[in-house]
């Protein structure tokens, strides 16, 4: 079968730590195109092959579908990552190690007979939080933080259409880093302390809701980290706003409220928002890569 061409779609996939989910942008639109997107769960710790196959899996599937030909690729993608060469440092982190030292750009190109230019990579919490603000049309003299709670600790910083990764989840925080108190897997762990394994965040806050005890302390020891490690970085960078995204998001109603609350009190006066677009942030975060930016002052 040939595929349509369109120089102006970009296909973007979101990398999550269990998933991938791609869909495709009209170059400079902060939206997913019907808001049809491919996800596929996988393994991150499984064989290099296992892991592409999946990739290559959700691309063709899209393909299919919107009778598309892929074209222009733009991944948001976690670190440690050398997001210009397209290479996989992940190391580590308990997931894409099979990917250590490989070219992504490269195999891509390779397998959709693509040139390298039309790939491009972005730090996932940096994508969120583009495509955050693009889809908010916040005003652009605007200071905002972007963080993702889920597998891992994301965060970025944006005005004047300039966003960057901050990469605060390597942050010192307690006997460690910001990142192994503020995800998925600290909740997983504590729950594992008190003798009960398995439970996700999702099974957790239900749990929370019906007034379990140990759910509503795990969440009442979240609300008291992110609130610290939120003040922290706050005072430094004084954000006018605050956009919030990742799974962990979805039980906001057990944390965030506080939180904003307990920072109002140290004098941290920022508007929260949640994310606008879900999981489609950082697959339209990534695409404007192909948009040539614009600094406003």
């Amino acid at each position: 079968m040939i595929l349509a061409h369109n120089n102006d779609l970009i296909a973007a996939a979101d990398i999550g730590g269990s998933h991938i989910t791609v869909g495709f942008v009209q170059n400079g639109l902060p939206k997913i195109i019907d808001g049809y997107t491919v996800r596929i769960k996988l393994d991150s710790k499984g064989t290099q092959e296992e892991i592409l196959n999946a990739w290559f899996d959700a691309f063709e599937q899209l393909a299919l579908k919107k009778d598309r030909a892929i074209g222009r690729i733009a991944f948001a993608m976690p670190g440690p990552f050398d997001y210009q060469k397209g290479v996989s440092l992940i190391r580590g982190l308990d997931k894409y190690e099979s990917l250590y030292g490989e070219n992504i750009k490269s195999i891509f190109a390779r397998h959709f007979k693509i040139d390298e230019t039309n790939i491009l990579f972005r730090n996932d919490a940096e994508a969120f939080l583009h495509g955050e603000v693009m889809a908010a049309a916040l005003a652009a003299d605007r200071r905002i933080l972007g963080i993702t709670l889920g597998t891992g600790f994301g965060s970025a910083i944006s005005q004047y259409g300039d966003t960057k990764d901050l990469n605060l989840g390597l942050a010192a925080f307690k006997d460690s880093i910001a990142d192994d108190f503020l995800t998925t897997r600290w909740f997983r762990s504590a729950y594992e302390k008190a003798g009960r394994a398995g439970l996700e965040v999702q099974e957790i806050s239900y749990l929370a809701r019906r007034g379990e005890p140990l759910a509503l302390k795990l969440f009442d020891e979240y609300t008291e980290n992110l609130t610290a490690v939120l003040h922290q970085f706050s005072a430094e960078l004084s954000p006018d706003d605050i956009i919030i995204g990742g799974n962990i998001a979805k039980a906001q109603d057990l944390f965030l409220p506080r939180v904003q609350k307990r920072l109002e009190l140290l004098g941290i006066r920022a508007n929260f928002h949640l994310a606008l677009l879900g999981e489609h942030s950082a697959m339209v975060g990534s695409a404007y890569l192909f948009k040539p930016q614009t600094i406003i002052k």
